[in-house]
């Protein structure tokens, strides 16, 4: 018998959802330099909300729902499906 306990992966990919929201709240520009379409590395998570950190070291916070739609993926899940 195989127990799995906590995450999958440590990285996730953003969805159209969360990715409309993340460039919105957080333009790109001096301050913020990431590449949506690439995965983040998870810093922490919690019932609604997701905390990441991009490939440069700059953490980003973002909710894990917008109006019931999920904001992101398990960037080994979208791998594989």
């Amino acid at each position: 018998m195989t127990i799995r306990v906590g995450l999958e992966s440590t990285k996730v990919l953003l969805t159209d959802v969360g990715k409309k929201w993340f460039t919105k709240n957080y333009p790109q520009g001096i301050v913020y330099e990431y590449d949506p379409d690439k995965p983040f590395d998870i810093k922490s998570m919690g019932a609604h909300f997701v905390e990441v950190i991009c490939p440069m070291g700059i953490p980003y916070r973002f909710p894990t729902y917008i109006d019931g739609e999920i904001t992101f993926n398990m960037a080994d899940k979208e791998a594989e499906g």
